[in-house]
């Protein structure tokens, strides 16, 4: 049954990916031209530079190679491991040091919040005018530009863990000084490892509540989904099989339908049916009032490390 139903994934991950690389929900374009003030003020100067190869930087610049958004040769990256940064080069990016990834016109931030003082104490502050585009969560632009001086203009960007399949959604705020056209390129990125959204910065934390730790209330819910259906009988591979492809083509349905997840509930419930049983269950346990606290445990611990970094 195992190696059965890896061989139909395989086949079938292809279609199950171009499901989710639906176009941007931003209004501008995909793929806006690039600002004519970097590419001509200095030929050499790198379009971008990627800070942080980690997961989240790997998956971006991954989805932008792929997309041939950017020439690589016009890409830097930065990370002290070299097993994150050699793929990348053999793909004809530039390795550079934190200082020389500080000079390039824009500069990916995909570090950890608590990196920032280090990373930007070794980027050096900025001789002429540059864009940052910051993943790291709970630190607005004010201290974000503070950290890295006056000359560097600030994008927020709230990614999610899909986004190394290419079915991510980034929220994507204009902080301080960032130009429409900032914002443009920012979109660019982001739609290489799925769709985007615009937001007000005063809205970040809660889309890092919602749809940056969204994929573990997702996931938290279908370990305990694969144990429930286990404990009913069913072998453990027969329970993950149905429970992940139940949630893949529920949120398919989500997506496509016309009608909103309330609808699509009241279509599954029959009165005094089994369906109508379980959510009757979840009442009963508290589970709107889980998700709702979820969600706001993390805003409100998003707001606090916040205010620890502007302290």
């Amino acid at each position: 049954m195992k190696n059965e139903y890896m061989k139909v994934s395989a086949e079938f991950l292809p279609s199950v990916l171009s499901v989710f690389q639906y176009p941007a929900l931003r209004s501008s374009p995909r793929n806006p031209p690039m600002p004519p003030s970097a590419a001509k003020s200095d030929p050499l100067r790198l379009e971008l530079a990627v800070i942080g190869l980690g997961s989240m930087g790997g998956a971006i610049l991954r989805g932008v190679l792929e997309s041939s958004l950017l020439p690589s040769d016009r890409i830097g990256v930065c990370d002290p491991l070299a097993d994150r940064t050699s793929p990348f080069q053999d793909a004809g990016c530039k390795v550079l040091d934190p200082a020389e990834a500080g000079r390039s016109a824009r500069v990916l931030l995909a570090i950890k919040p608590q990196m920032l003082p280090e990373v930007a104490a070794a980027i050096g502050p900025a001789t002429d005018p540059r864009l940052a585009i910051s993943v790291m969560a709970g630190i607005g632009s004010d201290g974000i530009a503070a950290a890295l001086g006056d000359h560097t203009r600030i994008v927020r960007a709230m990614p999610n863990t899909p986004a190394a399949i290419g079915a991510g959604v980034t929220a994507i705020a204009p902080g301080r000084g960032a130009s429409e056209e900032d914002l443009d390129f920012a979109c660019m990125l982001f739609t290489a490892v799925g769709s985007t959204v615009d937001v007000d910065e005063a809205h970040m934390h809660a889309v890092t509540a919602v749809s940056g730790s969204g994929p573990a209330w997702v996931f938290r819910k279908a370990e305990a989904w694969i144990s429930a259906a286990i404990a009913e009988g069913l072998a453990t591979d027969t329970a993950k099989i149905l429970v992940t492809e139940t949630l893949f083509g529920a949120a398919r349905l989500l997506r496509e339908s016309e009608d909103d997840a309330g609808r699509l509930r009241e279509a599954v419930t029959s009165k005094g049916g089994t369906t109508a049983a379980g959510l009757a269950a979840l009442d009963d346990n508290g589970f709107d009032e889980a998700v709702h606290a979820a969600v706001k445990a993390a805003a409100r611990r998003g707001r606090e490390l916040d205010a620890l970094n502007e302290g």
